[in-house]
């Protein structure tokens, strides 16, 4: 299947109705030929994309909030009524609360029932984003003849194009009508706003004395609140899949980058200043505690702690909560593995063997010492004379990526959260660290 032929096929599916979502990668037998494969991969990451991300869902979110929005707005006011909170001699409106409660249940199932597939579209689409990454994949027969449009499948892994003259700055599945990630981002900021405005809503609400106020500003406050807190969980978690694939996409090119390195087709890399090794994901955070706090300074004299603590939390916590988890991680390594050796965890590796040796997922620890090895922990041990580590990019939530590149050819991939130490140790060790 071409990338044209495929862009024909999602089209005519999409005249026939709602586009039905594509099965999953392990659910479809391998095609002929790796360019095959891709040309499936992105057709079919790119219908996933559409369900996981049109513009639709988030009118359809529109809909979902203006419906419960009207559905409370009708009932709130006649139910406390009802309840004996209103004022004397008036009567609640039963027709009112029946209507809005027909609104807010019909709203609700109707939303159910739209979304019912979201979970498994997005599943879908980190599963065919990550179609490429596997070894039966990757060994697939290459194309005799390239795709019409000016793709060359070949390039779109580091692993397929590593005796290439250069590799690619950006590799993976290009999806076939699919979405850039413009409305992911518009979604991970717009969807907090909506969340900050229903919890003000019910500060407001419950800072309320007189309980009828109090009730009919809880209500919407309540709907931004559940809707805004639900939406963004879903906006962020879309996001964390993307730098997912990002990280491993950035790992595979600094894997690949060394094997070109060690087999002479690249020259190493000039060492990095430290100010561009800093890593701004947190900016963002910080940005949003300083303006809590510029905003309680600014308001004069009535300037309490609280709001500078909120601010304050607003940037720490986060920052405790993702390094203290690999101070933890470090530690535990260190308690496992001591002096010159290194607690590591193999991982299974994700492209076809490059030589004899193939070492088991699970534990280990790197002995670097005078005669560095590797120790499985249930194998025997694998001498690294001639090894090289090569070392991929820093993950946000998960532990760094390394490769042993053993000297007949093999790789072992691991991971271990103490890097600087496991560098250092590496390289008096005798082993050369890329």
């Amino acid at each position: 299947m071409t990338v044209q032929e495929a862009e024909a096929a999602s089209q005519r599916r999409r005249a026939r109705g709602r586009t039905p979502l594509p099965p999953a990668p392990r659910d479809v037998p391998l095609t002929a030929t790796f360019g095959d494969w891709y040309d499936l991969a992105a057709s079919n990451l790119g219908a996933a994309q559409r369900r996981d991300s049109g513009g639709k869902r988030m009118l359809a979110g529109l809909v979902l909030l203006l419906g419960c929005l009207l559905g409370l707005g009708l009932a709130t006011g006649p139910v406390l009524v009802l309840l004996g909170n209103g004022p004397d001699g008036e009567e609640a409106d039963v027709a009112s609360i029946v209507v809005g409660l027909l609104v807010l249940l019909g709203t609700l199932a109707w939303w159910f029932r739209y979304r019912r597939d979201w979970g498994r579209a997005r599943r879908l689409r980190q599963a065919w984003a990550l179609a490429l990454r596997s070894p039966a994949v990757l060994a697939l027969p290459s194309r005799a003849h390239a795709a019409g449009s000016g793709v060359d499948p070949e390039r779109m892994h580091h692993f397929r194009a590593r005796e290439r003259v250069e590799l690619e700055p950006y590799p993976g599945v290009k999806p076939v009508d699919g979405f850039s990630g413009l409305l992911d981002a518009l979604r991970a900021i717009l969807y907090p706003l909506v969340l900050a405005v229903g919890l003000l809503l019910v500060v407001v609400a419950l800072d309320r004395d007189d309980l009828v106020e109090g009730a009919v500003a809880l209500a919407p406050g309540l709907v931004l609140l559940v809707v805004g807190l639900l939406a963004s969980v879903r906006a962020w978690r879309r996001l964390a899949d993307g730098w997912v694939v990002v990280g491993l996409e950035n790992d595979d090119r600094a894997r690949w980058t060394g094997w070109r390195v060690l087999h002479g087709h690249e020259e190493p890399a000039a060492t990095r200043p430290w100010w561009r090794r800093l890593n701004l994901v947190f900016l963002p955070v910080a940005v949003g505690g300083l303006v809590v706090v510029l905003a309680r300074v600014a308001s004069g004299p009535t300037t309490g702690v609280d709001g500078v603590a909120i601010g304050i939390g607003i940037v720490v916590v986060p920052i405790l909560l993702v390094y203290g988890s690999f101070v933890v991680r470090m530690l535990a390594g260190r308690v496992r593995a001591r002096g010159v050796e290194v607690a590591v965890r193999v991982l299974a590796d994700d492209v076809p063997p490059l030589g004899p040796v193939v070492v088991s997922a699970g534990p280990a620890v790197l002995a670097l010492g005078d005669t560095p090895a590797l120790r499985p922990a249930d194998g025997t041990a694998i001498a690294l004379d001639g090894a090289a580590l090569v070392s991929g990019v820093p993950h946000m939530l998960a532990a760094r990526r390394h490769w042993l590149m053993l000297a007949d050819g093999s790789q072992v991939p691991l991971v271990c959260a103490d890097v600087r130490r496991l560098q250092r140790q590496a390289g008096s060790a005798g082993l050369r660290v890329l």
